[in-house]
């Protein structure tokens, strides 16, 4: 079973923004953002700031997909 983040680049596409902004938003590094866009795992806390940034759940922008 792997992760994939496609539910939150559809919420960032409907903001209107880009993954630059989401850094910015919610003060991650541009190495979680990579991780994130080669659907690999990253930290609760990582995970946690996202979601308060964009006031989203985790279920908002992550699921788990059959390998």
């Amino acid at each position: 079973m792997s992760v994939s983040y496609k539910k939150l680049w559809i919420h960032l596409i409907e903001k209107n923004m880009k993954r630059t902004d989401l850094i910015k938003l919610a003060g991650i590094t541009s190495n979680t953002l990579v991780n994130m866009g080669k659907d690999e795992y990253i930290s609760m806390k990582n995970l946690e700031t996202i979601c308060r940034a964009m006031n989203l759940t985790p279920s908002d922008i992550l699921e788990f997909v059959e390998d």
